[in-house]
């Protein structure tokens, strides 16, 4: 990751001569969220594999023309989740910071296609951890880590100058959370195992991306 990251860092700087293009805008798009979540004995422990989110923010992006060669960032709030009962979602919100380098080569004077890779930071706010009670006790439980590292890679379509649209795939580098079971209060037991289990879970998205520069 760190070499990576140092790779892109030197993209940054070869992407900002004086020829360099720079155009800011407005990015939104939806998250279509698939969640690797199973339980100990290998059922899904959710009511439905994906979730439907959203996520909108500000973009930056910087291109030499002749080469097409750019770098693109952006600061989104974004919301994705999982439905752990019926009527019960775990909002999985975060302040993401998603980095591309990117690739564009013209097809006339209105459109352009580019291909996009890089790394994407998440920092989760709101609510980290929601369960099921039981006599007042916890038997499920679901938490999200405060802190994820993704990858992304995709393709678009720039139109008219102004306008981009994409489809972006995010691998999950870290885990997402985990899931975890406790001790009944009343009966003693867990729900599926004889002790306190616990197991991690990660999350990919396809995202569809809408982009407005300025």
């Amino acid at each position: 990751m760190k070499k990576l990251l140092a790779i892109l860092g030197f993209a940054a700087i070869v992407c900002m001569p004086a020829s360099a293009q720079f155009s800011w805008g407005i990015r939104g798009g939806l998250n279509l969220v698939s969640n690797d979540l199973k339980s100990v004995n290998g059922e899904s422990v959710t009511n439905k594999d994906n979730y439907t989110g959203f996520f909108v923010g500000p973009m930056a992006e910087f291109q030499i023309p002749v080469i097409g060669l750019g770098l693109d960032a952006s600061i989104l709030y974004s919301q994705k989740g999982l439905q752990i009962a019926e009527g019960e979602d775990l909002k999985n919100q975060s302040l993401s910071v998603p980095v591309y380098l990117k690739y564009t080569f013209g097809l006339g004077n209105m459109i352009g296609v580019f291909a996009q890779a890089g790394p994407q930071f998440d920092y989760k706010i709101g609510d980290l951890s929601s369960g099921e009670l039981q006599s007042g006790s916890a038997v499920k439980e679901f938490i999200l880590n405060q802190n994820t590292w993704s990858f992304n890679v995709g393709a678009g379509v720039k139109l008219f100058s102004h306008i981009q649209a994409a489809i972006n795939y995010n691998l999950p580098l870290t885990e997402e959370g985990s899931y975890n079971l406790y001790e009944n209060a009343t009966t003693g037991h867990l729900d599926t195992a004889s002790e306190q289990a616990s197991e991690a879970f990660d999350a990919s998205t396809l995202q569809f991306i809408l982009t407005w520069t300025f």
